[in-house]
């Protein structure tokens, strides 16, 4: 997870092979990076069970 402002770090971009990203909607700037891992949890956890 990243930074709630500004994403991930350079040094973590290099070693990551698949990014994921949450779409934002509307006007927003940035989730709560509670939020987003909840979010990514819940979605991973839904696509694991089809």
């Amino acid at each position: 997870m990243g930074n709630e402002g500004n994403g991930i770090s350079e040094q973590i971009q290099n070693v990551i092979s698949k990014p994921v990203t949450i779409p934002r909607a509307g006007q927003a700037e940035s989730l709560n990076v509670a939020t987003a891992t909840a979010i990514f949890c819940s979605e991973m956890r839904r696509n694991t069970l089809k």
